[in-house]
This record gives structure tokens, sequence and C-alpha cells, in this order.
């Protein structure tokens, strides 16, 4: 079985030997990009299981690195960053990363978020029936991993894919905030209440962007619903 290659972007070389050493012992094949640039033609070149980008790199920093390539894949995205903000964590989700890693991390905490990120997305790709769930001129194709609003295509993250998922699955059942947070695999750290109702916000603008419904209700101590 081929290793899993794993593409880092940081201008610290200290931190990127770092994240080598650590990611190596755990027997991943690693690439290493000092820029956002250099990041985004070795993610075309190498097409990488899975990326760590670090927040504030020079331009194109680590944010408008992800959102490139959100335009083209879903693969787990990990950004790293020093700051210890909630508005870097909402803006680097809305900028499409699947989790949020504060520096200095160690190599356990590095260890078990990227490990959690490659078994959700591995599952999310080959254990999922062939199925298609439309409801109310929304459709979900789960195999071929699109969202439709009245025939219009609307991408996703693939955090946001998986929200959405477990709603239209039962669109009146409430789902708690805990099976959400199981849902699009993300950790507890990374899914506060703040951060959960900005992935709900996101989705819902989308939809209505595209002529559809308004959907997605919170409920108030409880959790979410896809319609009232």
């Amino acid at each position: 079985m081929s290793k899993k290659r794993i593409l880092i972007a940081d201008d610290d070389p200290d931190i990127r030997i770092f994240l080598r050493t650590s990611l190596e012992e755990q027997g991943f094949s690693v690439v290493e990009a000092e820029n956002g640039s250099e990041a985004l033609r070795l993610f075309t070149e190498i097409n990488p299981d899975l990326l760590i980008l670090d927040l504030a790199m020079g331009q194109p920093d680590g944010l408008d690195v992800c959102r490139e390539i959100r335009l083209t894949s879903i693969l787990p995205i990990i950004i790293l960053t020093a700051h210890d903000q909630e508005l870097d964590q909402v803006m680097s989700l809305a900028s499409g990363a699947d989790d949020y890693i504060i520096k200095p991390v160690s190599e356990q905490v590095l260890k078990l978020r990227v490990a959690n990120q490659l078994l959700h997305h591995a599952a999310g790709r080959s254990d999922r029936p062939s199925a298609q769930i439309t409801i109310r001129g929304l459709e979900l194709d789960i195999n071929r991993h699109q969202f439709t609003v009245k025939g219009t295509l609307v991408p996703l993250t693939r955090t946001e894919f998986d929200f959405l998922e477990l709603l239209m699955t039962n669109p009146k059942h409430v789902y708690t905030r805990e099976q959400v947070i199981e849902a699009i695999g993300a950790s507890v750290s990374f899914s506060g209440e703040g951060l959960l109702d900005t992935h709900a916000s996101r989705i819902r603008a989308k939809i209505k962007s595209a002529g559809g419904p308004r959907a997605i209700h919170a409920v108030r101590g409880i959790g979410y619903r896809l319609f009232k």
C-alpha cells in the first residue's frame, strides 16, 4: 500500500522540519512548500491526500490558498496558526478548512488531527451507498459529491456537504450538536457553538443565493434541523 502523501506549507523552516519529522515517523510521505504560490503548484503536481497550511504566510496566505484549492478539491485541509482567536478560526472555516491547529502543537495532537481527517475523508468517499436525496428542489448526489438547488450546481466544502447530508436524511428531525460534530468529522475544539453556526449560515446563504428555500434552522439548546 502506498504511503499517504501530505503537503505542508509554512514559511518557517523550523516548523516545516518539525512537521516533516513528526509525520514521517507516522509513515506519511511529506512534501514541503515555503510559500502559498509553491503550495498551489505542488498541489497540482502531486495530488496530496491532505494539506497543512500556515495561516500567515506571505501572499497568497493560507486562506487564499485554501479558497483556491476548494474550487476544485475536497481533500482535507488543516490550518496551522500561532493565533488563538475565534475570528481566525471562523475565517479558516469560511475559507473551506476542515480543522484548525494552534502553534505550538504537540506530536500527539498533530497525529490525532491528521488521522481523524484522513479516516473521515476515506469513509466519506468509499463507504457511502449509491444514492441521491431530493427535497424541495435540493438534490444531494452522494456518489458524485454534488449538490444542486433547482438544477443549479452549488459548490460545497466537504464539511458543508457532510453537514447537509446529515440534515437531509431526515429534514424535520432535530440533530444534536454532538451528532453534527460526529457527522462532519471535526474535532470538538474546532466545532464550538459559533463555528457550527458559521457552517450552517454559509450553507443557508448558498441555498438562498441559488433560489432555494430557507433551510437549516437552529434549535436553541439542542442543535439543527433542515426544515421547520
